[in-house]
């Protein structure tokens, strides 16, 4: 149980950091061109796998609609066929582990099928069943966690290399609906306090919603984020109050006043958020009247103020609805919510009883959620950085992710990224270039993003496939391009399409060579174009 009255962690002296973004160039990068083609093989074209979207100017619309088209095309997990058929339960793990966390490797696909559905999904709610040895990675870096560069950076490495995906997508998640932002943290002092409401929100990530929120109120980065820093008996600040019910709890339209705002904010006075960084609750600081909140009448305090709203008829469809939306579909019936709204009530508000009902329901595995919503960047970046299994440090990713829209630790408004509610308004004509890039730019190796050692993170790239193909016996290029539609897609792809993507591997080209299992082998350079043109495809798109 979380004690709501401890106080917050005291914070080291904290140094200046930045946390700048550059612009987008509005160009694509074209993938290497194999040098050649194998005789009879389809010519090259890059046009025959993209979106119709590659020239700068193509409207938003036309690029989401064209990604979106790719969702009528794919089929349900258990009757996946194809050019080489995919087993439904390979299928239903990959599904789980795109919206349970960031994208699986191989391996890890195959361990949680092992599992069985049930299985995985036990492991995945209880975290700390599995070893990690993130921390000593994390700590070997000796990142300056008051700098808001290596504030992202840690980040970022704990959704690309933590063993509890599941854990680590719902602190973003998290991170989402109860925002803050460094830009409102008091100035440079304030900085560390996003690592602090970071670790609580990942130690707590399924949790009670009462405890999750009694933490948040006290939380340093929320008290400013809102102003309850400001809220005092004798002026009350409300913007804490209004947003606790109307983007946290109830919603907007759920019946609440004007007055519960006031006497929610009264309720909330008696704390105080130290210099450095502790928060205080003084008993002589609290608005002692007789309040009224949502027909509950008393000497109310902030345990009750919660105690009220994660109560309330409208609590329970709220936070899961938002749940639904963000790790299954968009569209949500009342019969979808219901098993989930059910066991938020019967479980005394307990997250991970939500979590729980929401993947063994036939919603989640049902004709709408299949790969039914765009990537979010960090699904997109750090997905593609974990199949790839590309060692990196952490350089340079979030300052893509920001350029795709999503700025880690600093989320557009209070009520948080619009992508995460509705996945469309993650794409528009810039953030797609950007994606097309990123892609490159990890395939073909430039600094923007780095590896081990700080060298561009393409330089490992070559090595770290020759791993994969060898641990996989891959023989040949047909295999190679089945393993890689398997693991990246679940084998969605015409024939068609997967022979282009074969004709690409036997095109050949100069450069190094990565060998197949039975002594042929084919060009790292060809390689490298075959993934870019299956990544930048409309079905990668989709989670």
């Amino acid at each position: 149980m979380y004690d709501s009255d401890a106080t917050q962690p005291v914070l080291p002296d904290l140094a200046p950091g930045n946390g700048g973004f550059t612009q987008p160039q509005q160009t694509i990068t074209p993938p290497p061109r194999p040098h050649g083609r194998s005789g009879g093989g389809k010519k090259f074209s890059r046009r025959g796998l993209l979106i119709g979207a590659g020239a700068v100017g193509v409207s938003a619309a036309a690029i989401t609609t064209g990604i979106l088209a790719a969702q009528g095309k794919v089929q349900l997990p258990g009757i996946i066929s194809g050019p080489t058929p995919v087993p439904a339960a390979h299928a239903q793990i990959a599904h789980l582990l795109r919206r349970a966390g960031f994208g699986a490797r191989w391996s890890e696909i195959q361990h949680y099928s092992a599992l069985g559905w049930t299985g995985a999904i036990d492991q995945l709610l209880n975290p700390n069943s599995v070893s990690d040895d993130l921390d000593q990675r994390l700590n070997a870096l000796g990142l300056d966690l008051t700098r808001v560069v290596d504030e992202q950076r840690w980040w970022v490495l704990r959704m690309i290399y933590s063993q509890r995906p599941l854990q680590e997508k719902m602190t973003l998640f998290w991170h989402g609906l109860l925002t803050s932002s460094y830009k409102k943290v008091g100035g440079k002092s304030g900085y560390g306090y996003m690592i602090t409401q970071n670790n609580f929100l990942r130690a707590h990530a399924f949790d009670t919603y009462d405890n999750i929120l009694l933490g948040i109120t006290q939380d340093p980065a929320m008290m400013w984020w809102l102003d309850l820093r400001l809220n005092r008996a004798q002026s009350p600040n409300e913007n804490y109050a209004r947003e606790l019910m109307e983007l946290f709890t109830l919603g907007v339209n759920s019946g609440y006043t004007q007055s519960d705002v006031h006497n929610a904010a009264l309720a909330l006075t008696g704390f105080r958020l130290e210099r450095d960084g502790t928060v205080q609750y003084l008993p002589e600081r609290h608005d002692n009247s007789t309040k009224t909140l949502l027909g509950h009448t008393g000497n109310l305090d902030y345990h009750d103020v919660i105690r009220i709203v994660t109560s309330h008829p409208a609590a329970g469809p709220f936070i899961c609805r938002r749940i639904f939306r963000f790790f299954v579909h968009e569209n949500p019936s009342q019969a979808d919510l219901q098993p989930m709204v059910d066991a938020y009530y019967s479980s005394g508000h307990n997250i991970g009883a939500v979590l729980r009902a929401m993947f063994l329901s036939p919603a989640f595995v049902s004709a709408a959620a299949y790969r039914s919503r765009l990537k979010s960047p960090a699904e997109f970046t750090i997905g593609a950085i974990r199949q790839l299994e590309v060692e990196v440090n952490g350089q340079g990713v979030a300052n893509i992710m920001g350029l795709m829209g999503q700025t880690i630790f600093n989320p557009p408004n209070v009520a948080g990224w619009p992508g995460d509610q509705q996945s469309a308004n993650w794409l528009n004509t810039g953030t797609w270039l950007t994606r097309v890039n990123f892609i490159n730019t990890l395939l073909n190796g430039t600094r923007a993003v780095q590896g081990q050692g700080g060298a561009a993170a393409g330089t490992n790239l070559t090595q770290g496939l020759q791993a994969i193909i060898s641990r996989q016996n891959l023989n040949s290029p047909a295999a190679v391009v089945d393993y890689f539609t398997s693991l990246l897609i679940d084998a969605q792809i015409t024939s068609d399409r997967r022979q282009m993507l074969i004709d690409t591997l036997n095109a050949g080209g100069s450069g190094d060579t990565v060998s197949l299992a039975g002594g042929s082998s084919v060009s790292a350079n060809s390689l490298r174009t075959m993934l870019y043109l299956l990544m930048t495809g409309p079905e990668y798109q989709l989670n």
